[in-house]
């Protein structure tokens, strides 16, 4: 499948969602990553082993790697640009409207190539959650997902799809 036909299908299943989600003990999203569980799309990628994995951070806005916390900020606001997901800078504690949902963004910065990150989501009990890794379990994270990875912090995120 050509990549713009995957960025088709996420952008399909994410407007599919009512937003918050709840958090996810069923596992739907179970060949997927950290990065689609947090936007709420069941899209699979297919092979984690392709050579374009359509859920690393930038891949969908076909961005170079980030190298830099800002690097890995702009890769993500310029992914929920091109899937239609407007995307605002948040806090942990900022109330949302319904429709909204919110992400919290961490990046590798300290070892250049290294290239990783991880999402965590906002249930609507107001809990958080995360996927652990590609494939890997669905965790729930409490009130306060900072200390959920060794990643360093990029920001908290409001997200909405574009109407």
């Amino acid at each position: 499948m050509k990549k713009e036909e995957r960025i088709e299908l996420i952008r399909k299943s994410i407007r599919e969602n009512t937003y918050p989600l709840e958090y996810d003990y069923k596992d739907v999203y179970r060949k997927g990553n950290c990065y689609s569980y947090a936007i709420g799309s069941k899209c699979e990628n297919g092979s984690i082993y392709e050579e374009e994995y359509i859920y690393n951070l930038g891949c969908i806005s076909n961005q170079a790697p980030a190298t830099n916390v800002k690097e890995a900020e702009r890769n993500f606001l310029k992914d929920m640009e091109i899937l239609g997901v407007q995307a605002r800078k948040s806090s942990l504690d900022e109330k949302i409207l319904d429709g909204e949902w919110k992400v919290i963004l961490f990046y590798e910065d300290v070892f250049i190539d290294s290239y990783d990150f991880h999402f965590a989501r906002q249930d609507k009990d107001g809990n958080w959650s995360h996927r652990e890794y590609i494939n890997g379990p669905v965790r729930k994270l409490g009130k306060n997902p900072e200390g959920c990875t060794d990643l360093t912090f990029v920001n908290y995120y409001v997200l909405s799809i574009n109407k």
